[in-house]
């Protein structure tokens, strides 16, 4: 009696990919951590070879700054332009931050980084635009928006770099932003971890206010008188 032939394995299926595909992948998996975001688990919940992925992005950097760029696309989505300079300066810095902090993993990889893509590109140009209907002509606006941005995503990575920490180290970290510059100390109540997590971020904005307020009085007050 002849022994019975091994099945043979599965091969992976043959998946239409494009970038927008993949990408809606990797957001699905990157809540556990950016580490998550691999090459193989991305085939795996795609259901695709792992190599098919190399033909849209070229390794994982390239990837994770098409992410970025989505999360850029978010702010743009959901800003909304006005008459004012100045509000329009201040919807954009605040929109910015709620969106890359819904991601924070993500957010502290990529906040520092330029993505290069499209999204990025009209939220310089409409700050840029913001910054010249003061008066500011092309350079100054060119300095005064790189100092808004770096300041912008400076504190957002700050942020996300505190809500990557343990639980413990987070809670410790709330506990001095809070009642650090006061005398007495003193110890605030035990936390759910999303309760923790939503008094950082409420906290990081309240401090990021103050910062943005005073950069665009400062530009308000400075800006050239037009002729």
């Amino acid at each position: 009696m002849s022994a019975k032939a091994k099945p043979k394995p599965k091969s992976k299926q043959r998946v239409s990919l494009s970038r927008e595909i993949i990408l809606d992948a990797a957001f699905r998996i990157v809540d556990g951590g950016v580490d998550d975001v691999t090459m193989s688990k991305l085939g795996a919940e795609l259901g695709a070879d792992p190599s098919a992925v190399y033909r849209h992005f070229r390794n994982k950097d390239e990837l994770l700054l098409a992410m970025a760029d989505v999360m850029l696309e978010e702010s743009m989505n959901a800003y909304v332009e006005g008459d004012d300079p100045i509000d329009n300066l201040r919807r954009m810095a605040l929109t910015l931050r709620r969106s890359y902090l819904r991601r924070p993993g993500l957010a502290r990889e990529v906040a520092s980084r330029f993505t290069g893509g499209a999204a990025e590109e009209a939220s310089v140009r409409h700050m840029l635009g913001d910054a010249q209907a003061l008066g500011y002509d092309e350079q100054q606006a060119i300095a005064l928006i790189r100092a808004l941005a770096e300041m912008t995503l400076g504190h957002i990575q700050l942020t996300a770099e505190v809500l990557a920490l343990p639980r413990k180290a987070q809670a410790f970290e709330l506990e001095m932003q809070s009642s650090y510059y006061v005398r007495p100390r003193e110890t605030g109540p035990r936390l759910s971890v999303e309760e923790q997590r939503e008094a950082h971020l409420v906290d990081g904005e309240a401090v990021f206010t103050t910062m943005l307020e005073t950069f665009l009085t400062g530009l308000k007050q400075s800006a050239p008188k037009k002729r």
